[in-house]
C-alpha cells in the first residue's frame, strides 16, 4: 500500500508542477502583453480633476512609440465634440495632441491608439474631469463691446430726436 499512495502523491505532485508552469506561462504572456499597451503617465492624469483647460494632452507609454497614419488621440467632451486640433506628435515614448479650448465643464474622455516600434497597435483610454471651462470667443466685431454699445447709444439718440420732431410738426400744425 505505501507505494499507492506514493503513485497518487507523485499523480499530485505532477499535477501541480504541470498547474504551476500553466500559471506562469499565462501571467508572462499577460504581462508582455500588458507591458505594450501600459499608459506610463499622462497629463492631464487619468481620474483628475482639471481646472484650467488643458491646451495639449501628453501620453508616455512604456515602449517607445513610431510615427504611423494609424495613431491618433481624441479627447471628447460632454458637448460630443472631439477637441483634438491637426495630428499627434510621436517622440519616442510620448505622444502629445495639441486642444483646441474646452468651454464646457464636465466629464472629457481621452482615447488613443498609439503604434510602438515593433508594429503593435496599443489602445487605451480614461476620462478626467474639467471644473473650469475656457472664456467663450470674444466677439468678432469692429471696435469691440464698447464700438456695439457706441452704435445702440447712437441709434437710440436719432430715434428720440425723430420722435421729438415729429411731436413738435404735430403740435405746430395744430396751433395754425
Amino acid at each position: 500500500m505505501p507505494r499507492r499512495h506514493s503513485r497518487a502523491a507523485g499523480a499530485v505532485s505532477a499535477a501541480a508542477l504541470v498547474a504551476l508552469c500553466l500559471s506562469v506561462f499565462i501571467v508572462g504572456t499577460a504581462t508582455t502583453s500588458a507591458a505594450h499597451s501600459a499608459l506610463q503617465s499622462a497629463d492631464p492624469l487619468p481620474g483628475s480633476r482639471v481646472d484650467r483647460p488643458p491646451t495639449q494632452v501628453r501620453l508616455r507609454l512604456m515602449k517607445a512609440s513610431q510615427p504611423d497614419a494609424r495613431t491618433r488621440v481624441r479627447v471628447v467632451g460632454p458637448s460630443g465634440v472631439d477637441l483634438a486640433e491637426g495630428p499627434p506628435t510621436v517622440t519616442g515614448l510620448g505622444v502629445s495632441q495639441r486642444l483646441s479650448p474646452a468651454h464646457v465643464i464636465g466629464v472629457y474622455a481621452v482615447s488613443y491608439v498609439i503604434v510602438s516600434v515593433d508594429g503593435h497597435v496599443n489602445r487605451g483610454g480614461y476620462d478626467f474631469l474639467l471644473t473650469t471651462a475656457a472664456p467663450d470667443e470674444p466677439s468678432h466685431l469692429p471696435g469691440g463691446p464698447l464700438a456695439v454699445v457706441g452704435g445702440v447709444s447712437l441709434v437710440l439718440v436719432v430715434g428720440a430726436v425723430g420722435v421729438l420732431r415729429a411731436r413738435q410738426r404735430r403740435g405746430g400744425h395744430g396751433r395754425a
